[in-house]
């Protein structure tokens, strides 16, 4: 198996060289034949995955976060390559999602992980009990024994998104997120701006185009789903299947903090589709145009403002998953495994 390692060293967690050494070490015992490339600028995950492509890769690994997946995915699309993870990010959402093993996004562990890199560092060798190691290598492991399937991507200006673009609260949020506190903290690192934003962040009036049906919302902010988890921890996209050629359009209406929090309770426990404040959609092809214009994240990363045309890409992207995945989120003809 010909791959390419792909690794964001800014990217979420903190992963010294010789894990990804032993990450590499592993699958060649399996005989893959695997070369890493560092990015060191923003896109250039989408460029290596393009290189790889050209020079005959089968596979091409994307070892960082959501970000990181989405920058290779775009490199890969449309094309017999298949996307392999190495969850190392914030919030690891994909992987947690195809019960990839990953680290828990609610642990703030990256200062862990540079006490342990360190003394790794200090001492020339690796320690032997090594809780990181064990993730990047049960997550290696599903790379050899998984299975490869065609999944969906969306498309916004050119631009491919394999779990979500959110337009609005939440992209004003990931605008403003320093990448610093970002890594130290993970996904808690959003918790406090969110709750501050939600006090003055209000609704706007949007009007949104679903396969033809035009419909206008006061809303904060919107989510647009190939998969059911948001951030690692919300099934905000709850009918998501990601072969279905469609998006999940999750539309949170109203304003102001109290909303805020009644919506994020309901969909932590699952019953924010009852909510009456909440609209929610599967269609191919969606156009956003708004009174103001609103920011706009593709998977994590800051993308744009409205107004916007979304679509999706039919079964455009080949993923190595594990054997064994949740069948919710395929079609009937992917998911015969169990959950």
């Amino acid at each position: 198996m010909q791959a390419e390692l792909i690794y964001n060293p800014s990217g979420g967690q903190v992963v010294i060289r010789h894990e990804l050494d032993n990450v590499v070490a592993f699958l060649e015992r399996y005989g893959w034949s695997v070369t890493l490339q560092e990015t060191s600028k923003p896109l250039e995950a989408t460029e290596l995955a393009r290189h790889a492509v050209n020079r005959g890769a089968r596979v091409v690994i994307a070892a960082g976060g959501d970000g990181t997946i989405n920058e290779v995915a775009n490199g890969l699309v449309n094309t017999d390559v298949a996307l392999g993870v190495l969850p190392l990010g914030t919030t690891n959402s994909w992987a947690l999602q195809m019960r990839i093993p990953a680290l828990n996004p609610m642990l703030p562990g990256t200062q862990a992980v540079k006490l342990i890199a360190a003394l790794e560092e200090r001492i020339a060798r690796p320690l032997p009990a090594n809780y990181y190691r064990k993730v990047l290598l049960d997550a290696a492991r599903v790379l050899v024994d998984g299975r490869t399937v065609a999944v969906d991507m969306g498309e916004l200006s050119g631009r491919h998104f394999l779990m979500w673009a959110g337009i609005g609260f939440d992209a004003a949020i990931v605008q403003s997120m320093p990448p610093k506190e970002k890594r130290a903290l993970g996904s808690w690192a959003y918790v406090l701006p969110a709750i501050e934003s939600a006090y003055r962040y209000s609704g706007t009036d949007v009007w949104l185009n679903l396969d033809g049906t035009v419909i206008k919302v006061s809303t904060p902010f919107i989510v647009i789903s190939n998969i059911q988890l948001y951030g690692g921890v919300m099934a905000i996209g709850a009918k998501a299947c990601v072969n279905d050629a469609k998006l999940d359009v999750c539309i949170f209406k109203g304003g102001g903090f109290f909303t805020f929090v009644q919506q994020a309770m309901k969909v932590l426990s699952h019953r924010h589709l009852q909510d009456p404040k909440v609209e929610y959609h599967q269609c191919r092809e969606i156009v956003v145009e708004s009174a103001r214009p609103l920011p706009v994240h593709v998977d994590g990363e800051t993308f744009t403002r409205t107004p916007i045309a979304i679509h999706t890409v039919p079964s455009s992207l080949k993923v190595i998953i594990p054997e064994i995945v949740p069948g919710h989120l395929f079609g009937p003809s992917t998911c015969s495994s169990r959950q």
